[in-house]
């Protein structure tokens, strides 16, 4: 999964693409516990989407456009709107039902 600045993951919605996004900070022990789980995310949906994190210590206002204090936090992008934002990691599978639900809106 790509490391982005805020103004990559813009040029990247601009650019119109289909993205999957996941906010993280260092230190976070849910958001090392989904580390596997968001590759094998990416092996599965490569092809639709594109994968990247932004990491917010380095970037806290992120925390303030995600609305939530909450770590990780994912959402998915297409036609340069928010089609879906999941809250916390809960396993593999609620994030891959999730991201079959928000791909099918």
């Amino acid at each position: 999964m790509n490391n982005w600045t805020p103004e990559q993951l813009q040029e990247h919605l601009d650019n119109g693409k289909s993205v999957f996004l996941k906010l993280w900070k260092p230190g976070c022990g849910a958001c090392k516990l989904s580390k596997p789980a968001t590759e094998r995310l990416e092996a599965k949906y490569g092809e639709q989407l594109l994968f990247g994190q932004v990491d917010t210590a380095e970037h806290s206002e992120m925390l303030d456009i995600a609305d939530t204090e909450v770590l990780p936090v994912f959402f998915i992008f297409k036609d340069k709107k928010m089609a879906g934002k999941h809250i916390g990691f809960k396993g593999l599978q609620k994030l891959q039902s999730w991201v079959d639900e928000s791909l099918s809106e």
